[in-house]
Order: C-alpha cells, then structure tokens, then sequence
C-alpha cells in the first residue's frame, strides 16, 4: 500500500489522528512544504491545513491552500479528503441536514468559504476526493486561547469553576467523539472511499447534559448560559449515508462517557 501524505502537522485535528489512528504508513509535512513533495509516492492526500483569515474573511484563491493541494492530486491521482462543517448548512436547509441538499445556504463566512472550497474541488478532482462535514467535536485540549466548543469549555471549567455558554439553554448541538472521527476516517481511507458524508454522531444532545458529564468527572462546577448570541440555533446532521459505508455507531452514552473521562483528566491536570 502506497503512504498517505497528511498536510498540516501542527493542526489539532492532525495530531489527534495520527495519535489514535490505527494506520501508520503516513508522511507529514506543513503547508509551507508543499512544493517539495514528490506525491507519486502516495495514494491519499489528507489536508488539516486551513488558514484561519477564511473563518472570518471573504473567499480569495491566495488564501486557499486546498486550490493548490488539488492540482497536486489531480497530477498524480491521489484521493483528496476534505474536513468540511455542518456550518455549510443552514437552519433554514432542513431540521435534519442532508447531503442531498441541492442547495446549501451558509450563515457565515466560515461556512461559505468552505461550501466554496468544496465545489472547487468537487470540479478539479472528480471522483477522487472524500469530504467529510464534521459535527460539533469532542476533543481533550487544555488552552487559554482555544475558540472551539471543547477548547472553552473545558478551560473555563478549569480557571473558573464554572462552564459559560454563550447560548439558550434549549439549543442542542450534534456532537462527534475524537475516537468516532479517527475509527470512521480509516475505514474510509482502507476502503478507498470517496464522496460527501456527514460525520457526526447523528444524535441530538443538549450542551448541559455533555458539562454535566465533564463537571461529574471533574468533581465540582456549575454551569451558566447567556442567551448573548443571536444567531445560535440547534442542529443535527443525519449520518445514514456514511454508516450505510461504514457500519461504525455513535451512541448517546458513549458520548456522556466521553465527557466524564474528559472531566477526569482535567482533575489530574
């Protein structure tokens, strides 16, 4: 089997697939060393590399390194996998997103610039490409300066003693386990899957019950909302087409353990 080339070695999501990943034929190497790769040598191209201007900015192709990674695996035929969002739906799409929505109404620019990145790279590669639009994820990162749901939570927990959640209380969000992400992207790439799925446990949750787990696990915490942003809303991926492929679940209390185990580790910190 040919090696896999992951670019973007320094990303979060990078260093959580190779920790837990069962498959070790990989290259890594950081989006500034992209043109000195001989990707002959490979049969898959996974990029976690993404410039964080398109999470906020407009689209510009200067700032897209996907548009260079395409033609590289155009070239030379490899398979393409894409970390996509649930941000490329919108509330307005359907109350279960769908990969069969014809047309996709992004709320943010985040969202998209990501919906563009797919098309172009739906356009260049064809067949050869996976992209995997990813739920709210579930991952151990203690920071001070982390922006995503986990990264907060968990830090704020920790300082304070206390989880602030900038939204209602009724919102539920559809959450991913890092162990789910790892599991379902090597069936895929072993495969040689290719397609758009929805990777995501498929499961609403409300974001009390996951702090409930994590302060269980810490041993003390209270939790407060602040119904300071507007434009959060509730969401839930369906996740058939992908476990259609793969067979691998995701089941309510494998979360809530996760999220125990979480709190518990941020005890022994």
């Amino acid at each position: 089997m040919k090696k896999i080339l992951l670019v973007g070695k320094k990303s979060k999501l990078c260093r959580i697939y190779v920790n837990k990943s069962k498959i070790n034929n990989f290259d890594m190497i950081s989006h500034h060393e992209i043109k000195k790769i001989d990707y002959s040598k490979y049969s898959h191209l996974i990029n976690f590399a993404f410039n964080p201007k398109l999470s906020k900015q407009t689209y510009k192709v200067s700032m897209d390194v996907d548009k260079i990674l395409s033609l590289k695996a155009k070239e030379n035929k490899l398979i393409y996998v894409f970390f996509s969002t649930r941000y490329i739906y919108s509330k307005l799409n359907s109350l279960v997103a769908k990969e069969s929505i014809k047309k996709n109404k992004p709320e943010n620019n985040y969202g998209k610039n990501k919906l563009k990145i797919e098309n172009h790279l739906k356009r260049t590669l064809g067949n050869n490409l996976l992209i995997l639009r990813l739920g709210t994820f579930l991952f151990f990162n203690l920071t001070s300066k982390g922006k995503l749901f986990s990264e907060k939570m968990l830090y704020n927990l920790f300082k304070n003693k206390r989880i602030l959640f900038d939204f209602s209380k009724n919102i539920y969000k559809d959450f991913l386990t890092d162990d789910h992400f790892v599991k379902n992207l090597d069936f895929l790439i072993n495969k040689k899957i290719t397609g758009v799925y929805n990777l995501s446990s498929g499961i609403p949750i409300y974001s009390e019950e996951v702090a409930l787990s994590v302060i269980k696990g810490f041993g003390q915490g209270i939790i407060t909302f602040k119904n300071l942003n507007p434009k959060a809303h509730s969401f839930i991926m369906s996740n058939k087409k992908l476990n259609a492929k793969t067979k691998i679940s995701l089941k309510k209390q494998k979360i809530l353990d996760y999220c125990l185990q979480m709190g518990k580790k941020l005890k022994d910190e």
